[in-house]
């Protein structure tokens, strides 16, 4: 997996299908347990390596779902309490 801009294609139980918003479309399977925020279809998110570490991020500019936006903004909420 290379660090980039991903859109959110399918969710399983424990994985997603990540497709690179790039031309090359790259197409990754991620743990879903490892992303920082509760992701949905159609979700843009950035991944990027941390050491060994691989860390997600919610790319809100990209995201056109409402409802992505709505639960993200609760978690966020939720997290400053």
């Amino acid at each position: 997996m290379k660090p980039g801009i991903y859109k959110v294609e399918a969710i399983d139980k424990r994985t997603v299908l990540l497709k690179a918003t790039e031309e090359s479309g790259e197409q990754y399977t991620f743990p879903l347990a490892d992303f920082t925020h509760n992701v949905s279809v159609g979700d843009a998110v950035e991944i990027w390596q941390e050491g060994i570490k691989w860390k997600t991020k919610y790319a809100e500019e990209k995201t056109q779902s409402v409802s992505s936006h709505a639960k993200d903004f609760v978690k966020r909420i939720l997290d400053q309490e």
